[in-house]
């Protein structure tokens, strides 16, 4: 899976980005590189869904994209470090970053940042060992706990930015998931869908 064909690259399917489409992503990429690294200093791991998921694994920027899926996991119950995470890239390159608090569900704490271009949800799962690990226990938000499964992700590398991607089974079953509860389903979900297929052939 990580030595693709040529071939099999040029089949892919792909949607042009102008300009202004392609200084977001480079500002997306920027970000998930520095999450990614502040985030380990702290010990808190992180791991990219959705879109950059799937660019990541096919090793290409195949579509624009409007904003980013971010997943950080933790040992530790207080989700802080998210806002610890936005105060630091606002005192850095990043400015003018707004975070918003949606709530605790089960599984997760999901977050909402946005500014100057930028839009990523951020989702903290506290686990209950090294989120480092090959497995994970969840501890939800009523103190129970999921039984132990892995994280199946891979590294990857796109636009010469390295970070932790959901594998392309896991991402094309949370394609499949949200399409069969009826969540809205656009043209770049299928354009994901037929891509991880060719992947995955």
């Amino acid at each position: 899976m990580d030595n693709l064909k040529e071939k099999d690259i040029k089949n892919y399917q792909t949607t042009e980005l102008n300009e202004n489409q392609r200084i977001k992503v480079n500002k997306d990429l920027s970000f998930i590189d520095f999450i990614t690294k502040k985030s380990k200093e702290y010990g808190y791991r992180t791991i990219i869904s959705g879109g950059y998921s799937v660019d990541g694994n096919l090793g290409q920027i195949t579509r624009p994209h409007n904003d980013i899926d971010i997943q950080i996991y933790g040992n530790k119950s207080d989700s802080q470090i998210i806002r610890k995470l936005i105060d630091e890239a606002n005192d850095g390159e990043y400015l003018e970053l707004n975070l918003k608090d949606k709530g605790e569900q089960l599984y997760y704490h999901s977050y909402f940042v946005e500014g100057n271009g930028l839009g990523a949800d951020i989702y903290y799962i506290h686990v209950l060992e090294n989120p480092f690990d090959k497995n994970k226990i969840v501890i939800k938000r009523d103190s129970t706990q999921t039984d132990k499964h892995p994280f199946n992700t891979r590294n990857v590398t796109l636009n010469g930015v390295s970070y932790e991607v959901i594998s392309p089974h896991e991402q094309m079953k949370d394609i499949l998931n949200k399409r069969d509860r009826g969540d809205k389903f656009k043209s770049e979900h299928n354009q994901d869908l037929a891509n991880l297929e060719l992947l995955l052939s």
